[in-house]
């Protein structure tokens, strides 16, 4: 089973919907419950801080942080983003994501432009996205892919939870959380996205 959340380390609002939370505790809470837990969380890295990135670090071996975004100002922020711009943006944001994020990336709101998937699948990354860009996604690209809510990996469906770190629209870490444990408790096998990616490519 794959637990991952977006928005790991916002501390602004992205949307009249979400009503932001310190997520570590919720987490700590569910790996108490069950310490195979693994997740992966879609964090962003403009707001990563040193004692975000030290909490991660000492958790290692049961959080993985995937990038998502730089800034999550928007759900349009990678929309129309070009090539050039995005591979800016990988460059200056490398310190914060060397050793402490692996080579994985959902765009906000699942916005995602060609050139920003040209550079992923040329920089040997891996993508979260949503089944309507199936068409437009290099088929080279290795992907994590959402079908309103059943996510696949080459066409073989693969068990995920996904929600946000927020309170947001129902599937916020908080709002949610007994359905989240209650899927915790009963599960034995967790893994990250990452591995599920490399088991399948």
């Amino acid at each position: 089973m794959i637990f991952e959340w977006d928005d790991f380390g916002a501390n602004h609002i992205i949307s009249d919907q979400c009503q932001s939370h310190d997520c570590r505790k919720q987490l700590d809470r569910l790996h108490v419950m069950n310490f195979k837990f693994k997740c992966t969380l879609f964090a962003i890295p403009g707001e990563m801080t040193p004692e975000l990135l030290g909490w991660c670090q000492a958790n290692k071996s049961w959080v993985e942080l995937a990038v998502h975004g730089f800034f999550h100002t928007s759900n349009y922020e990678c929309e129309k983003i070009s090539y050039e711009d995005f591979d800016w943006l990988m460059r200056q944001f490398a310190p914060i994501m060397d050793n402490n994020f692996v080579n994985g990336f959902r765009a906000p709101g699942w916005q995602i432009s060609d050139g920003a998937y040209q550079w992923l699948l040329e920089n040997g990354w891996w993508v979260a996205d949503q089944g309507y860009n199936d068409e437009r996604r290099p088929k080279e690209l290795e992907a994590y892919v959402n079908y309103d809510g059943q996510f696949k990996i080459k066409d073989k469906e693969v068990d995920g939870v996904h929600g946000h770190v927020w309170d947001c629209m129902g599937n916020g870490i908080y709002e949610a959380f007994d359905y989240y444990a209650d899927l915790v408790k009963k599960t034995n096998k967790f893994q990250f996205v990452s591995e599920v990616i490399d088991e399948n490519y």
